[in-house]
């Protein structure tokens, strides 16, 4: 199916950059401007020059921000911040994190996966895209040549084969460890055991990947993978603009986390939708409860939200909404709606899904948003953090707030598994894989070998 192959890594120079959490980032898609700022003053070599170069006046399209990121890689290599391992090794790679007190380890190997069209089926969507990132993600990697964030994938593996094997063959010292930017422990180590690198790219042969975090990039790099074809037509099949950067992890590994990726609706559109007509035309489908903060509280707790988003069952639909005042009301799926209403519009992996329930019912039916305006980002936001949505409504950034349930880890692999995507934003796999740990140049004339 995958052909996951084993790569010479480009990487922080650990006698140049001593504290590797100085410039170690999220993905790009999470920062905001002013910790944009925070992480580029931590260090003149911090990811966030490389992965979210920012405009200029004056800029034209000779001189822009991406090709001042592309000129930022190369003197970065030049000066030697950035070396290269000398041979093709896997990257096993732990985080340790935590979610409301607990403890979580989640492992995964960085790798290059060879690119493939989602309707080969080796390399499975589960989530809808926004068309600006990709733009915008193509335009930097046509600059660079390099892939700078792993795409975040999962595998298929109850037995673990892969991992166990990476993890046998672990050299005594990892290449980086360190405690992040948000207080997680992370330590990678390079793998470069010849027979090791064999086995697990055989292991991955057999299994189908799902792309868990990272749509845009994927879809990004199948455009650049056609844009360079066009230009050297004679490369080979391993050419290196044909693989992707990707940190996988197993499915069936216990301390997979996926969070909800809430959302909120702002603009003149949703504003001025009456409660009473919102709530009236929402009663089709939903068992609607208003809910009553504790005396004293000036608004929604995330304790008190998560209390009244429980659900029975893992069949059942609840969410919350916030709005009108910072008031919330309780709505729960009728019980029918799903089999007469969704079941006749959609796949049944699809009608089983909140993010689907709220997006078809709500938003669709009730508000009357249509495609266009849920492909845009002013009009539609996300946020994982309870308080974070809470703010933006107080801030007035936004008229209604969702709170859902999150998407199960089954769940995806249904959806995938069945050539179907879910709305945008479906899961927010936590924590986010870090940018800076490996990165991958793309050099035109250089073919990746297969163990």
């Amino acid at each position: 199916m995958a052909l996951v192959a084993p790569f010479r890594a480009l990487y922080y120079n650990p006698a140049i950059i001593t504290h590797p959490e100085e410039v170690v980032t999220p993905p790009y898609d999470v920062i905001n401007p002013q910790e944009r700022e925070a992480f580029a003053a931590l260090n003149p070599y911090n990811m966030v020059d490389l992965i979210l170069p920012q405009p200029r006046p004056g800029d034209d399209h000779l001189y822009n921000r991406y090709t001042r990121a592309a000129a930022t890689f190369r003197q970065w290599q030049r000066e030697m911040v950035l070396e290269r391992d000398l041979e093709p090794a896997y990257y096993y790679w732990e985080t340790e994190f935590e979610v409301e007190g607990r403890k979580y380890t989640r492992k995964g190997v960085v790798a290059l996966v060879r690119l493939e069209p989602f309707s080969s089926g080796g390399i499975r969507p589960h989530e809808q895209t926004f068309s600006a990132p990709k733009a915008d993600r193509l335009e930097l990697i046509k600059a660079t040549q390099a892939h700078f964030s792993p795409i975040f994938a999962i595998y298929p593996d109850p037995e673990d084969v892969v991992l166990a094997t990476l993890r046998q063959n672990l050299p005594s010292e990892p290449m980086m460890a360190f405690k992040d930017s948000d207080g997680y422990f992370q330590r990678s180590f390079r793998v470069t055991e010849r027979a090791c690198l064999a086995a697990v790219r055989r292991a991955f042969e057999k299994m189908t990947l799902y792309i868990a975090d990272g749509h845009h990039r994927y879809e990004t790099a199948l455009n650049y993978q056609k844009w360079m074809k066009s230009r050297y037509l004679q490369a080979s099949a391993n050419a290196s603009f044909n693989y992707i950067l990707m940190y996988l992890s197993n499915i069936f590994d216990p301390e997979l986390v996926i969070l909800m990726a809430h959302r909120l609706l702002a603009g003149p559109r949703v504003k001025k939708v009456e409660e009473g007509s919102l709530f009236s035309r929402a009663a089709e489908y939903f068992e609607v409860t208003p809910l009553n903060y504790p005396p004293g509280s000036d608004g929604p707790s995330v304790d008190f939200l998560q209390e009244h988003l429980a659900a029975s069952s893992p069949q059942e639909t609840v969410f919350i909404l916030l709005g009108y005042g910072l008031r919330a009301w309780r709505l729960k799926l009728r019980e029918g709606v799903r089999q007469k209403v969704l079941a006749r519009e959609m796949h049944p992996a699809l009608a089983q899904l909140d993010v689907v329930v709220l997006n078809y019912l709500m938003f669709e039916k009730v508000l009357g948003l249509d495609a266009k305006a849920l492909d845009d980002q002013q009009t539609c936001k996300f946020t994982s953090k309870i308080p974070e949505a809470v703010d933006i409504l107080k801030r007035g950034e936004a008229s209604l707030a969702f709170i859902l349930n999150p998407t199960r880890v089954e769940q995806v692999q249904q959806v995938a598994g069945a050539g179907l995507t879910m709305p945008r934003k479906s899961t927010y796999f936590y924590p986010k894989v870090k940018d800076g740990i490996v990165l991958s140049p793309i050099n035109p004339g250089e073919e990746i070998i297969i163990p």
